[in-house]
């Protein structure tokens, strides 16, 4: 198999597809993609929220942490210490 150049859905930019690309995903089983690697990394962090901060409590101790879900948020959240342990 040869690499391949697709046209972004998105943008309309050029992009290539490595041969072990499509080996990969064809392990995985899913298509091939049809965004470029750009936009498919700006489609992944737009749901990322790093410019708001909120003081809340951590759900374990109590211990006031930073964190990018406001008190009143339905989730919990714990100090990154605990969450690894």
């Amino acid at each position: 198999m040869e690499s391949e150049t697709r046209v972004c859905q998105n943008c309309e930019s050029q992009f290539m597809i490595e041969p072990e690309d499509f080996d990969f995903y064809k392990k995985i089983d899913v298509p091939p993609p049809t965004w470029c690697p750009d936009c498919r990394m700006k489609r992944r962090l737009t749901w990322r929220n790093e410019h708001d901060l909120y003081r809340r409590k951590d759900d374990a101790g109590g211990k006031e942490i930073f964190s990018g879900f406001p008190p009143d948020a339905p989730i919990k959240i714990y100090e990154k210490e605990y969450w690894i342990s």
